[in-house]
């Protein structure tokens, strides 16, 4: 296993009833919206030019593809490969924590608009997720 690091870790603010699941093994996967801007930058590879990272196995090299494409059910671009979430628990400063492991990244398109080749999508990243690596608590929980 990998040591955690700043390249290799996203951090993300989760709800206490969420991060209670993935802790107790029943819920294994972290979902978040690709959105244009901000998460697109986070969840997603980019070149040195700033554009995001193609994925050759779902796109045509010289056409452009945007965030929101549906691209027949592929999303065009490439995830940052993640290892680890660093889950926290809200914005408070005194909060659960816990590193989890990351399996795997795949995404799925979700509220499809438009027809034929007009089509356009909101997509979602999904985290799978592993084993707990480390777990702080800052109150007990039943």
């Amino acid at each position: 296993m990998s040591t955690p690091t700043k390249d290799n870790t996203l951090y993300l603010p989760i709800k206490q009833v969420y991060f209670d699941q993935i802790i107790a093994g029943t819920k294994k996967d972290e979902y978040r919206e690709v959105k244009i801007g901000i998460t697109a930058n986070r969840y997603l590879q980019k070149n040195e030019d700033g554009s995001y990272v193609l994925n050759p196995e779902c796109t045509t090299p010289g056409t452009e593809y945007y965030v929101d494409d549906y691209n027949d059910g592929h999303f065009p671009f490439m995830p940052k490969r993640y290892k680890y979430l660093h889950l926290v628990v809200g914005y408070n400063k005194v909060r659960d924590e816990a590193l989890v492991e990351v399996t795997d990244i795949s995404f799925e398109p979700t509220r499809v608009r438009g027809t034929g080749k007009m089509k356009f999508t909101f997509w979602i990243i999904d985290y799978h997720l592993g084993k707990v690596v480390s777990l702080e608590r800052q109150k007990h929980h039943d």
